[in-house]
This record gives C-alpha cells, sequence and structure tokens, in this order.
C-alpha cells in the first residue's frame, strides 16, 4: 500500500518542462514546473514575440524572470512581456548597460514595484517539487577584460528535478567555463549551449567536464554571425553530445520526469532530415541543370546571330 501510494504521489508530481522557444536569432527559455510556476530566463529580441507566446499558452503570470545579461537578444523582449502578464520577480546579473533597452525595461521593473534581486552565484531557488534551480555565476566578483564582460558575467543556471540536470549557460564565454571548472563544476546531462554555439564558448575541456548527452542550441536561420560555429559543432559531436537546434526544429522542450528526460521539437529530427533531403540537390542533378542552363545560353546566343544576318541580308 505504502508503495503504491508512493507511485500515485510521484504520478501526480508531473513532469518539469523546459522550452528553448524559437526567437530566431536571440535567446528565450520558459520554464514550467510541476508544482505550476513558471519562470522565464530572457525575452529574446523585441520583435521574438514571448509575450504573444505566453498569451496563446495561457499564461498570465511568471513566477520569476531572469535576464542572464543585458544584450538585446536577450532582454530586447522583456518589456513587452511584462505589459502583458503580473511578474512576481526580476532577477539579473547586477550589471549595467547603456543601451536605451537596457534602461526601458529597469525603468519597468521600478514603476510597475516589481521585487528586484542580483543573481549571484550561491542563490538556490526552490520551485516545488524538487526542482531547484542554483545560480552558479557570475559570483560577486565579476570576471573582467575578457572579450566580452557582459557575455562572460551571464547568468549560469542549474536546473535539477531529482535525478535530472540541465544548465542554461546565457551567452557565456571561455572565461565564464575556466571559472565555473576552478570553482568545481558537476556533469548535467543537458546543456543549453552558450552564445547561440559561437566559436568563443562550449571548450573540450568544458565538454569534458560537464559530460552533456543533450546539447541545445538557440540560434537564428541563416544569422550574419555565422552561428553556430563550425567548430563548436565539430567539439559536441566529437563529446558524444545529441545536438539540437531552433533554427532547423524550432521550440525544443526538454521533458524532465525526475528519473530520464526526452526532447521534443515542433519539427521532428525526421522532418528535418526530410527538407534536407527535398532541398539538396544530388550532384548529377545539379550538373544536368548547369547543362540545360548553357543549352539554353547558347539557343539564345545563335539565334542571336541569326536574327542580326536576316536584318543585313
Amino acid at each position: 500500500m505504502l508503495l503504491l501510494l508512493a507511485l500515485c504521489l510521484s504520478a501526480l508530481a508531473g513532469d518539469l518542462k523546459v522550452h528553448i522557444l524559437d526567437v530566431g536569432q536571440g535567446d528565450s527559455v520558459l520554464i514550467e514546473a510541476p508544482s505550476g510556476k513558471h519562470i522565464l530566463v530572457d525575452a529574446g529580441t523585441s520583435g521574438a514575440g514571448v509575450d504573444q507566446l505566453l498569451r496563446r499558452r495561457g499564461i498570465e503570470r511568471l513566477d520569476m524572470i531572469i535576464a542572464t545579461h543585458p544584450h538585446a537578444d536577450h532582454i530586447g523582449g522583456m518589456l513587452k512581456v511584462m505589459n502583458a502578464v503580473d511578474v512576481g520577480m526580476f532577477m539579473d546579473n547586477g550589471m549595467t548597460h547603456t543601451t536605451l533597452t537596457y534602461a526601458r525595461t529597469m525603468a519597468a521593473v521600478e514603476a510597475k514595484e516589481i521585487p528586484y534581486r542580483a543573481g549571484l552565484q550561491g542563490r538556490i531557488i526552490d520551485v516545488g517539487d524538487r526542482v531547484n534551480l542554483t545560480l552558479l555565476h557570475p559570483r560577486t566578483r565579476k570576471l573582467k577584460g575578457t572579450r566580452s564582460d557582459l557575455n562572460s558575467n551571464s547568468v549560469v543556471i542549474r536546473i535539477d528535478h531529482k535525478k535530472d540536470c540541465i544548465l542554461l549557460m546565457g551567452d557565456a564565454e571561455e572565461p565564464t567555463e575556466r571559472s565555473l571548472m576552478k570553482h568545481g563544476i558537476e556533469p548535467c546531462e543537458v546543456l543549453k549551449v552558450a552564445h547561440h554555439g559561437s566559436a568563443h564558448s562550449t571548450s573540450m575541456e568544458w565538454l569534458q567536464a560537464i559530460k552533456p548527452k543533450i546539447a541545445l542550441i538557440s540560434v537564428g536561420e541563416g544569422n550574419r554571425y555565422r552561428h553556430p560555429a563550425q567548430d563548436t559543432l565539430n567539439r559536441l559531436e566529437r563529446s558524444g553530445a545529441e545536438t539540437h537546434r531552433t533554427d532547423l526544429e524550432g521550440t525544443i522542450t526538454i521533458v524532465s520526469t525526475g528519473r530520464g528526460v526526452r526532447v521534443e521539437s515542433e519539427r521532428s529530427t525526421e522532418q528535418v532530415a526530410l527538407r534536407d533531403v527535398l532541398t539538396t540537390q544530388s550532384p548529377v542533378e545539379s550538373d544536368k541543370k548547369k547543362k540545360r542552363k548553357k543549352f539554353r545560353f547558347f539557343q539564345w546566343l545563335f539565334g542571336k546571330k541569326n536574327k542580326t544576318q536576316e536584318k543585313k541580308s
């Protein structure tokens, strides 16, 4: 009877869902806890439509918003989100920025009297039903003199649901990874790859320390930064991680039971593979197309010469 009761209570607890939203070249993660709480990490650009997505899902309140760092592709949509739903708390990395986007975001936090906390290493957010968010970075003493201090001091979040682990990296770069490894980092099954898969993050040493089985990349199709970098994709492949990308699969959801995870996406990997087959021509088809174009050109050229000769005659 006790075992049956335990199993029933476990089933009622429900699953944790972490949605890597398809916001183009930007970042936004929606956490749906079994307790019914909702946490948003970043909100993409101003045109990403995260506010509309929340409305479509029937979400009228966010228990917390976390801005990993104040770049526009992460906080651009915050103002619209705060105007669309109630927000219980706002948290960021504690660093200011000179942009109008940042100024308007923080002005809204103050005007709406949303409680504010700096997201620093050591904070633990208990979401209920054995789901905890642990902030691993930044430390009180920020990293300085890096390629991008704002990126390198991104809020890094470890989500633990019983035996499952999901790591959100924001736009962290190699100095962040070195700092985390220096102070001790545990393996984590699911890694949301830092900085849209750029070449400045996801070193081989980092992957060897984390040992991810699943890697998730939030990235816009055909973006001007050429993210994700091929070197990063190669390292992920060498690490043995199963890689998923929003530019190929749309919104990607990690469903955690607490005893294992599964990946769901708007477009399955089978659909993506089929699309690639249909849109990629074989070498033979490509050669035939070139020959047809060449033939049509000579037809036009000789036809033009014949008309010129007819006029002269």
